[in-house]
């Protein structure tokens, strides 16, 4: 097996998105577009700064992209919907560990994508849709590498804070895609062994 990494992720980090800072306002009157354009418009400007030349530096920018990725994204969430029905296999301490693991899978997996191939692609927004008082879904047009890619970012909010947890485009959704894959690994492997794979992981992908 070869569990591989998701393209709309690729794109998506590579506008901005997931770049998550505090909006000067009350939480409760935050609607999802608007924190949405918010992180496009921070990441953008510090995608955009000045590059880094040497390892030191790039260290430094990682790290710091990798802080406000990790407040932008709802792993929880995320996790739960790639184990569907199989969380309830994970003991409540497996559980949070796959939470951090798969979080540091997709680090991996993007960050270094994104600071390397970023080159001034832009974002339209569409509408959003607020499906319910915690949940919405937000369409944006990724305009990346000449073409126009659609793209709707779900989002969920937790304390107040608007969060990504699923990203889709033409019906294609990337955590039922990550789904599919551990559905097929957890059928040859236990909960602990699908953690200690995450946990090897080095690399944009893995084969199991």
């Amino acid at each position: 097996m070869r569990m591989k990494k998701h393209p709309l992720f690729s794109i998506l980090l590579m506008t901005g998105v997931a770049v998550g800072l505090v909006l000067p306002v009350a939480a409760s009157e935050i609607q999802p577009m608007d924190t949405l354009k918010d992180r496009i418009d921070k990441g953008l400007a510090l995608l955009n700064d000045t590059p880094c030349r040497t390892p030191a530096c790039r260290l430094r920018q990682e790290r710091h992209l990798w802080q406000l990725l990790h407040e932008s994204f709802d792993f929880f969430t995320m996790s739960r919907l790639v184990l569907a029905s199989r969380w309830y296999d994970f003991t409540p301490e497996q559980q949070m560990t796959f939470v951090h693991e798969f979080a540091e899978f997709l680090r991996r997996s993007y960050l270094p994508e994104l600071l390397e191939k970023y080159s001034g692609e832009q974002v339209e927004y569409v509408r959003q849709e607020q499906v319910s008082s915690t949940k919405a879904h937000v369409d944006v047009v990724v305009l990346w590498r000449a073409r126009r890619i659609p793209i709707t970012a779900k989002m969920i909010r937790r304390e107040g804070t608007w969060k990504i947890y699923d990203v889709s485009s033409l019906g294609i959704s990337a955590m039922q895609n990550y789904r599919a894959q551990f559905r097929w690994l957890l059928q040859q492997e236990t909960p602990a062994r699908v953690i200690e794979i995450l946990k090897s992981i080095q690399g944009p992908a893995f084969a199991g």
